[in-house]
């Protein structure tokens, strides 16, 4: 008896601490806020990254133009960990370091992509006042 008593007491302490682990992984995916418009330019090439899908995962689409023209990549991009992980459809998987430096920036550091810092581009909606009345 002691032993089931035990063991039904390590199983809820797991499982807080996994529901913790949960919390506060959803909580810093709704910090980054990753689906969107991304934008940064850096040594004379301008970037620009759209990732589509869930708050950690989906599609993406990257552009890059400089001295040496335009290149666009496309793919399924993922959060692993802290990393963010591009599959692009013609190659293989590269994962980067993913950082929030505060809302609206983030930095990614990896093959392709060495400290670049995206920011996050406005949309062009305007919010029309409400009419009262």
């Amino acid at each position: 008896m002691r032993l089931l008593l035990i063991a039904a007491l390590i199983a809820g302490i797991a499982w807080v601490l996994y529901r913790n682990v949960q919390e506060r992984r959803q909580a810093w995916l709704g910090r980054l806020s990753l689906p969107g418009r991304w934008q940064g330019e850096q040594d004379g090439i301008h970037y620009r990254l759209e990732l589509s899908g869930q708050a950690d995962e989906g599609d993406y689409v990257e552009i890059n133009e400089g001295p040496e023209g335009k290149r666009e990549e496309r793919g399924r991009w993922r959060v692993v960990g802290s990393n963010i992980e591009f599959e692009p459809t013609d190659a293989g998987v590269s994962s980067c370091e993913l950082r929030l430096f505060e809302s609206g920036r983030i930095g990614v550091h990896g093959p392709g992509r060495e400290r670049r810092i995206y920011v996050r581009s406005g949309d062009n909606v305007v919010m029309l006042p409400r009419r009262r009345g």
